[in-house]
């Protein structure tokens, strides 16, 4: 289940908080027999990230929970880029932040409210330093917006309290509020400038709309040396004489913030791989300003990265289909569990 986007924080009545934790998005599932920790592409995490898949295994439980990774700083809070390299246990501690229920002992939780699907998470969370329940935030919307956006966090997730499970679909049930400018890009190129050093000197990046890939600038900041050797690695059986843009993008027109930039050529990439950034602003003719490059992004399919802009929170619906759907199912998926 996926959320929407929204601009701002509202106070309103039936809707719980959470911290919106900066990693993968990850669906566990134990049962006897079989462990399984994968993506919202459906790519395995079992290997990648073994000590979440071991915690999991250890789990005397059979469910399907749904959850976040992430690695903590000293402060407890998610960075991307911190879980984008690691590699072991020397790279930090991993956390998985388990927040619902979707599955439980052979019963289909999917139709019963989230308040509900929680409460039964709470009961059968394991003792472990590693899954942890993302906890409800007291307070409201507003004063939890202004605190995690005070620590640096990315923002928080408001959920209707008796919202219901749809797998795949976005809801106006589940909201997010970023406190910063982040989002997924897809790669389409990158530029070498004159006389650089460097392996390349920035990404031509942009979003898909209608099925037409929309230039939306170059990342040129935030790549480690040992970044930009492993990112050569994944462009070398991309690369492509043919640009994936919808217009062929000028990387050498001079702009308002450089009026002599250096001459740049281009190597035009397939456009398979995704990226986030951080940015500034979008510009009146759709282009990021001051975009600097966060971590590779391979739980995301590039076809799925489209423009995301945020709705006015005040147009979301009070009347979701989750409300609608409650009274047909949650009484049938209650008696079961009591069975």
């Amino acid at each position: 289940m996926l959320a929407t986007l929204t601009d701002k924080p509202s106070d309103q009545q039936g809707w719980i908080y959470e911290v919106k934790w900066d990693g993968y998005r990850a669906l566990a599932l134990r049962n006897k027999k079989q462990t399984k920790l994968i993506s919202r592409n459906n790519k395995s995490f079992d290997e990648k990230f073994y000590p979440v898949f071991e915690a999991v295994k250890d789990w005397k439980v059979n469910a399907v929970i749904d959850g976040e990774i992430c690695v903590l700083d000293s402060k407890g809070v998610a960075h991307f880029s911190s879980l984008q390299n690691w590699r072991t246990e020397a790279d930090g501690e991993l956390i998985y932040y388990v927040f619902d229920l979707l599955w439980l002992e052979g019963r289909d939780l999917t139709g019963i409210p989230l308040v509900q699907r929680r409460q039964l998470l709470c009961e059968i969370l394991p003792d472990s330093s590693v899954i942890r329940m993302s906890e409800d935030l007291p307070g409201t919307a507003t004063e939890l917006f202004e605190a995690v956006a005070e620590l640096g966090m990315e923002g928080i997730m408001a959920k209707r309290e008796n919202s219901l499970y749809f797998p795949g679909e976005r809801s106006g049930d589940w909201l997010k509020i970023k406190s910063n400018q982040r989002h997924e890009v897809v790669i389409g190129g990158f530029t070498i400038n004159e006389n650089s050093p460097k392996l390349f000197s920035s990404l031509l990046v942009g979003l898909y709309e209608n099925k037409r890939l929309i230039y939306t600038g170059k990342i040129g900041t935030g790549f480690s040396q040992k970044t930009q050797k492993d990112m050569m690695q994944l462009f070398k059986p991309l690369k492509t004489s043919v640009c994936p843009f919808a217009e062929i993008p000028d990387v050498n027109k001079p702009s308002r913030f450089r009026h002599n930039p250096p001459h740049a050529t281009v190597t035009w990439l397939k456009p398979k791989l995704v990226c986030e950034v951080s940015y500034t602003e979008i510009t009146g003719d759709g282009v990021m300003r001051h975009p600097s490059f966060e971590g590779m992004r391979d739980d995301k399919s590039a076809k799925s990265v489209n423009s995301e802009k945020p709705t006015e929170t005040k147009l979301i619906s009070r009347n979701s289909k989750a409300i609608k759907r409650n009274d047909s199912t949650s009484e049938k998926y209650k008696k079961g569990m009591r069975k």
